[in-house]
């Protein structure tokens, strides 16, 4: 008995030796994230058309007496780097929240259509009127979005919404609507110098009153994707399963389809059409912490914005003192992120 209690207790021990890499593998992890996210902030200070020294990032940050740094780094480069980090938030939770109540690996904003209604309604505000301000701009964008959201729901429910008909409706209007999109500004000359950047996504020109536009939405869409993050992981067990637990789950689907707009739009009415940060953060945020979306969708906000904050400087540096749209970037990571899930993972 003694030897049998011994050797159990050598196996828990050893069970726990093992275990302990791998609970504190994810917070590792994440920690890293973080880190990354940092480096990515100070060298985005730092690096552009003029390269600044340390010092001057510091005093730019933090004081007046060098009004070159000051204008640069706190006028300049800090708001970009801040709407960046938001707007890769933004859609990396918009992209985990669609994976969730899709049941689909494949859904994001892009994907599903609320990228594009965003952007449509953008569209048509500023060709109607190339002097609208940037609230007006983010007010487009959400009544946009959320509408897309809508028509989403509406044409996926039939007695109830399924999440593959939901996916499938997604594509479909993704296409309709950015067809419309580039209809719209192909016969706009006022718009067509920047409908490259627009279609692409960048942060080019991006300044504080981008940040002051985009926080009003950006706050309640953050705080309601927490706040249903629980109701998602009971749809995670299936429709009948969730009705039983209490969770109506039609409304829940409309709840986070609105809270998916909001998100999307108030990232679209700065940056464009971003593609594929929906995608791909959700993933790679699954594959550290698991699927309980409680943890999965601050984890997926944290590379959002390390995704977006990061393609941002390697679209100001890829061809200095020009710069790429944001977007292409983006999308190079993305696509043949696409690609291996319908390979291997489809």
């Amino acid at each position: 008995m003694a030897g049998m209690a011994a050797s159990t207790s050598t196996s828990e021990g050893a069970l726990a030796e093992r275990a302990l890499p791998r609970s504190a593998r994810p917070a590792a992890i994440v920690a890293a994230g973080f880190l990354a996210l940092v480096v990515v902030g100070a060298l985005t200070l730092k690096l552009g058309s003029v390269s600044l020294g340390w010092d001057e990032v510091f005093k730019g940050l933090t004081t007046d007496s060098d009004p070159l740094a000051r204008n640069i780094v706190w006028q300049i480069r800090f708001p970009r780097l801040l709407d960046g980090m938001l707007i890769g938030a933004a859609l990396a939770v918009s992209g985990a929240l669609l994976q969730g109540v899709t049941r689909n690996p494949l859904a994001d904003p892009t994907i599903l259509g609320v990228t594009a209604a965003a952007g449509l309604a953008s569209a048509i505000v500023i060709v109607a009127n190339p002097q609208v301000p940037q609230w007006g701009i983010a007010m487009a964008c959400m009544a946009g979005g959320i509408c897309g959201a809508a028509i989403l729901y509406v044409v996926a429910y039939r007695g109830d919404v399924s999440p593959v008909r939901l996916a499938l409706a997604g594509v479909a209007l993704s296409a309709l609507f950015g067809a419309a999109i580039v209809g719209l500004l192909s016969s706009s000359r006022t718009f067509l110098q920047t409908s490259l950047g627009f279609l692409a996504g960048g942060l080019y020109g991006s300044e504080w009153r981008d940040l002051r536009a985009m926080l009003p939405y950006l706050v309640p869409g953050f705080l309601g994707a927490v706040l249903v993050s629980g109701r998602l992981n009971v749809l995670a067990l299936g429709d009948d399963v969730a009705a039983g637990l209490g969770v109506m789950t039609d409304r829940t689907r409309l709840a986070i389809l609105a809270v998916v707009g909001i998100l999307t739009a108030a990232a679209v009415a700065t940056a464009g059409l971003v593609s594929f940060v929906g995608l791909v953060c959700p993933h790679l945020a699954r594959y550290t912490v698991g699927g309980d979306n409680r943890v999965l969708i601050p984890v997926s906000a944290l590379y959002g914005a390390l995704l977006v904050s990061s393609a941002d400087l390697i679209a100001k540096l890829l061809i200095s003192p020009s710069e790429l749209p944001m977007g292409i970037i983006t999308a190079g990571v993305g696509a043949p992120f696409l690609l291996y899930l319908v390979r291997f993972r489809g």
